[in-house]
């Protein structure tokens, strides 16, 4: 059988609900996205399980699960060596593998995500990204322009100059005057570059990794104004959390500044602004896919890592103790050359540590990920299998979520947790009315299910040394440093998690 080249776009912090009719923000223009949405399989119950952006990738890229911590402790972390990574089994089978992303943390210094990848290309720039330093002077009018003020608002953001992600972000940006300078706009136009260098240097696999619309949400501004042409306040009110929400692990509207109607659609528009660009970008990509000859040989893998509130259940940004689909569900669409496959729907339930074998069943060698925890999703449309699992697992923070067709069931597994949540999602889809108390039946089996994952019972005793720095008073740790010796006895208990129900 012929292999036929690969190119996975992995987009960060882009909600499930924003593409396809009766979505929540289907409002927004994504042209491209909705034809290519169009042309794909359409994996509609896809949850992350590990959380946040390297946890996720780690998964993607070794087919390992997160949850219980294959990778030894809850954290961003390298893939271990003797985790394989899909990109070192293609080209072992022949494949010219490359890596293009503006992605900070998968060139960290502690990281080695590009493993495998013949070649790589880091797009600096984004939000997170150590790239520019420079004086207070380069930044002060930019400064002006986002906050309305030449200096910073608060003792503590003048103190952090040079270490906070926003003054980091703004010195970043200080340079960016057409649309092209923005890093998502470079990580598509050299993706398009290394395709046509690789379009005949078959098969190829190219992982495309794009940080928008993570925040800072801040694309272009005709891409705001698009959905909010009336704000005339400055383009963030509070610049150490707008910039970036998810420092504070439970955060509140007010906590923020968001109070006002007019504001939130502003902000809600700079989002809006963030999955537009995107989507034009993606755009133009698969345009160049299609005018190289390329469409009948070539799969096109469309996911995203997680999603972010909206001031859905009054938040903002990811909070990481908030297991509900705006947070946890991704996108996932394959465009096949073979046309029978278009525009269809899969309703079973899917991990994103099924990313990696799926990729490795479309490049025509199964049996490369046999050693893997996850399973090929593409088996769901062949035929092959009827289900992949019976629910997902997301662990996130010290918090835990088992989902399945009927209920979703949300506890701490390391703290005692004094709001655990059920929700009957068939009656309750936006996961409002919490029935905890009224079903302890329900709660036991899935409680004692996530046990079994575990290898040991919920909740563990509450130990601060094994967390990182809290933030703000009374707030759970944004993540666990020291889990390792914790989780490698849990996971000698455990049985195989290819033996569980799935």
């Amino acid at each position: 059988m012929e292999q036929l080249n690969i190119v996975a776009i992995c987009i960060d912090t882009f909600r499930a609900d924003i593409v396809g009719p009766g979505k929540k923000f289907s409002g927004v223009a994504t042209p491209a996205l909705d034809a290519l949405a169009a042309e794909s399989v359409r994996f509609n119950r896809c949850f992350t399980e590990p959380g946040q952006t390297i946890q996720v990738r780690n998964g993607c890229f070794t087919g390992m699960r997160g949850f219980p911590y294959h990778h030894g402790y809850y954290g961003w972390h390298e893939i271990p060596d003797e985790h394989p990574t899909i990109a070192e089994i293609l080209v072992k089978h022949g494949y010219a593998t490359g890596l293009v992303a503006d992605t900070p943390h998968l060139f960290k210094p502690n990281m080695n995500q590009h493993r495998g990848f013949m070649s790589w290309d880091h797009i600096r720039g984004a939000t997170g990204d150590g790239w520019r330093t420079g004086s207070w002077d380069h930044i002060r009018d930019l400064f002006r322009d986002y906050f309305g003020t030449s200096e910073p608002t608060t003792a503590s953001a003048q103190s952090m100059e040079g270490e906070s992600d926003f003054l980091q972000y703004l010195h970043n940006a200080r340079d960016r005057r057409e649309e092209s300078d923005w890093p998502g706009a470079q990580v598509f136009t050299t993706a398009q570059r290394w395709i046509q260098d690789n379009a005949s240097n078959t098969p190829f696999f190219l992982w495309i990794d794009c940080f928008e619309p993570h925040e800072v949400f801040d694309p272009p501004l005709h891409y705001v104004q698009r959905y909010n042409n009336t704000w005339t306040g400055p383009i963030y009110q509070q610049p150490q959390h707008i910039l970036h929400p998810s420092f504070s692990s439970d955060m509140q509207g007010a906590d923020l500044g968001i109070t006002s109607p007019e504001f939130i659609d502003y902000y809600q528009a700079c989002y809006k602004g963030e999955i537009t660009f995107t989507d034009i970008q993606v755009g133009r990509l698969l345009d160049s896919i299609r005018s190289m000859g390329l469409v009948d040989d070539t799969v096109v893998l469309f996911f995203t890592d997680h999603g972010t509130e909206l001031s859905d259940h009054t938040g903002w940004g990811k909070r990481n103790t908030e297991l509900h689909p705006f947070n946890t569900q991704q996108n996932l669409t394959i465009r096949h050359p073979n046309k029978s496959t278009h525009n269809r729907d899969i309703d079973g339930w899917i991990q994103n540590y099924d990313v990696g074998p799926t990729i490795l069943d479309l490049a025509g060698i199964p049996e490369a990920a046999d050693h893997m925890d996850g399973r090929s999703s593409w088996s769901l449309v062949t035929g092959e299998q009827d289900k992949l699992r019976s629910y997902v697992t997301t662990a996130w923070a010290g918090r835990v979520s088992i989902r399945d067709d009927e209920w979703v069931y949300a506890t701490g597994w390391d703290f005692q947790d004094p709001n655990p949540e059920l929700y009957h999602t068939a009656s309750d889809p936006e996961e409002r009315h919490n029935v905890h108390d009224k079903h302890p039946d329900v709660v036991g089996e899935r409680k004692s299910t996530i046990e079994t994952l575990l290898g040991t019972s919920i909740p563990q005793p509450f130990s601060q040394d094994r967390f990182g720095p809290t933030v703000g008073s009374g707030q759970k740790p944004l993540y666990a440093t020291s889990y390792a010796p914790l989780f490698y006895e849990a996971r000698r208990k455990s049985p195989d998690p290819r033996a569980l129900p799935r």
